[in-house]
C-alpha cells in the first residue's frame, strides 16, 4: 500500500512554529548565545527548509551593525557577508555564521543583525509541504544533542522595513572582554533531513495507520469544538484579523464537521485521503505518547492547520449544492486552500474571503449537524447577520457576491431551523 504523504516540518519542529515564509523557501533566524562579550564569537542561526521538490540555489546575506543606539562605534568580525547554498528537493539546513565584536565596541542591548534570503529554481516545484507546517520529522541526519542545541536558540520572525525576505535578530554585548585570541572564522552548513529519509518515514507512518484510525475515532464534536472555538479567536486575531462571534463559531463548526464525521458524510472524501490523519499519522510516528494525549489537545496542537485546509476543501463541497456561483476546478480550490494556509503562518495581507468563502458559509450549513444539547443554533445565525452587517462596507466589488451567498445561506439556514421545529430560546 502506497500511502502520500507531506514531507515533515522540520523548521517548525525546532523553532516551536517561528517562521518566515519566502514563496518556495521558509527560514528561521536567531543568534547564539544571546549576550557575548568583547573578542568572544557568538553565531548567527539560519534555518533553511525547501517547500519544494526542485533544487534550489539560496544565498544569505547579513547585514551588520557600524554603530550602537548612543553613535558609538561597532565593530563585528565575520568570515563572510554573504554565503551561497545548494538545496536539495525538499532539504532542511542549518547555516552557522561566526561573529566576534572587537574594540571600539561597547556593551550594549538589542544590536540588530539584518539577514536577507534570496533564493532561485530552475524551474517552478511541486509543494511537498503544506504552507503552515505539518507533522514534526521521526528522523534527522543530525545528532540529538546537537538539535536540542538548536531548539534552545530564540528564532525571530521580525522582517524589516515590510519586507518579506529580510530578517532582524538581535544580540547584546555584556561588560566584559575577553582575551583577543586569533579564531578562524569559517561559516558551517550542515543538513538536518533531506528526502531520502522520506521513504523511511512513510513507513513509519504506515506502521501507525491502525493507531490512528484509533485516535481518530475520538475526536468528536464533543472534544474539539469548544478547543476550536478558542484556538480560532485566537489565531486569526493574531494574524491581525479578528472575528466576530459568529465568524468564529461557524469555522469552528466546519473544523468540527471535518475531524469528525464530514469526511464520511460527504461523497468523493475519504479520511485515509486527508491532510489531518496524515499529520496524525506522522505525528504518532514521532511521539508515540500523543496517543494518550487528551484529544482536545492533539487537534489545537498538532491538527488545527491541517484541519483548516481540509475544511476549507470539504467547504467548497458542502455549499457548491447550494449556490448558483462557479467555486471553481479542484486545483483552483486547493491552490486558494494553499493560499490561506500561506497567510496563515505569516505572509501576505489578510482577506476577509479567507474567512467567508467558504469556511464561514459552510459552517452555517453544518451549524444545525455539529449543534450540541448546550449550542443553540439561533445563536450562530443571529451573530451571523450582526458580523455581515458590520462587514457590509467592506464587500464591495467581487467580493459582494461573497456577501450575498452567505446572506441567501443564513436565510436557508433560519429557514431550516423553523422546519426542524427548534425555538430560538
Amino acid at each position: 500500500m502506497y500511502f502520500d504523504s507531506m514531507y515533515p516540518d522540520v523548521l517548525g519542529a525546532i523553532t516551536n512554529g517561528t517562521r518566515i515564509s519566502i514563496d518556495d523557501l521558509q527560514c528561521a533566524v536567531g543568534v547564539f548565545p544571546e549576550t557575548t562579550y568583547i573578542n568572544q564569537s557568538c553565531e548567527l542561526i539560519v534555518i533553511l527548509q525547501s517547500m519544494v521538490d526542485e533544487n534550489m540555489q539560496v544565498k544569505v546575506a547579513i547585514q551588520l551593525p557600524t554603530e550602537d543606539k548612543k553613535g558609538n562605534p561597532v565593530v563585528i568580525d565575520t568570515p563572510k557577508k554573504m554565503v551561497s547554498l545548494g538545496l536539495r528537493p525538499g532539504e532542511v539546513g542549518v547555516l552557522r555564521m561566526p561573529m566576534v565584536p572587537h574594540p571600539p565596541t561597547q556593551p550594549g542591548k538589542q544590536l540588530p543583525v539584518r539577514v536577507a534570503v534570496r533564493y532561485r529554481t530552475a524551474k517552478p516545484g511541486r509543494a511537498v509541504r503544506p504552507p503552515a507546517g505539518g507533522a514534526p520529522p521521526s528522523t534527522l541526519d543530525m545528532s540529538s544533542f546537537k538539535v536540542q542545541s538548536l531548539k534552545e536558540v530564540t528564532f525571530s520572525a521580525h522582517t524589516w522595513n515590510q519586507s518579506t525576505d529580510i530578517i532582524t535578530t538581535y544580540f547584546d554585548i555584556a561588560p566584559k572582554r575577553m582575551p583577543n585570541i586569533p579564531q578562524d572564522l569559517k561559516p558551517q552548513y550542515e543538513t538536518l533531513w533531506t528526502h531520502d529519509a522520506m521513504r523511511v518515514e512513510r513507513q513509519l507512518m504506515l506502521n501507525k495507520l491502525q493507531d490512528a484510525h484509533r485516535v481518530a475515532a475520538g475526536l468528536t464534536r464533543s472534544r474539539v469544538y469548544e478547543p476550536f472555538v478558542h484556538a480560532v479567536d485566537e489565531r486569526f486575531a493574531n494574524r491581525g484579523l479578528p472575528l466576530h462571534p459568529g465568524e468564529v463559531h461557524a469555522i469552528a463548526k466546519i473544523m468540527t464537521y471535518t475531524l469528525d464525521e464530514g469526511l464520511e458524510l460527504e461523497p468523493g472524501f475519504r479520511v485515509e485521503d486527508s491532510l489531518w490523519f496524515k499529520t496524525l499519522c506522522q505525528v504518532l510516528a514521532h511521539d508515540e505518547s500523543v496517543e494518550d494525549w487528551p484529544r482536545s489537545e492533539l487537534a489545537v496542537k498538532y491538527l488545527f492547520e491541517s484541519t483548516l485546509f481540509d475544511a476549507i476543501i470539504l467547504g467548497f463541497a458542502v455549499i457548491e449544492p447550494k449556490v448558483r456561483e462557479d467555486l471553481g476546478t479542484r486545483d483552483e480550490r486547493f491552490s486558494f486552500a494553499n493560499r490561506v494556509l500561506t497567510w496563515f503562518v505569516g505572509k501576505g495581507e489578510a482577506d476577509l474571503s479567507y474567512v467567508y468563502l467558504p469556511l464561514v458559509m459552510a459552517g452555517v450549513v453544518v451549524n444545525q449537524i455539529v449543534s450540541s444539547r448546550d449550542d443553540n443554533p439561533w445563536i450562530m445565525l443571529e451573530e451571523l447577520h450582526e458580523a455581515v452587517r458590520g462587514r457590509a462596507r467592506l464587500f464591495t466589488g467581487e467580493a459582494s457576491v461573497i456577501f450575498d451567498m452567505t446572506s441567501a445561506l443564513l436565510r436557508e439556514g433560519e429557514e431550516s431551523l423553523k422546519r426542524a421545529r427548534i425555538p430560538k430560546y
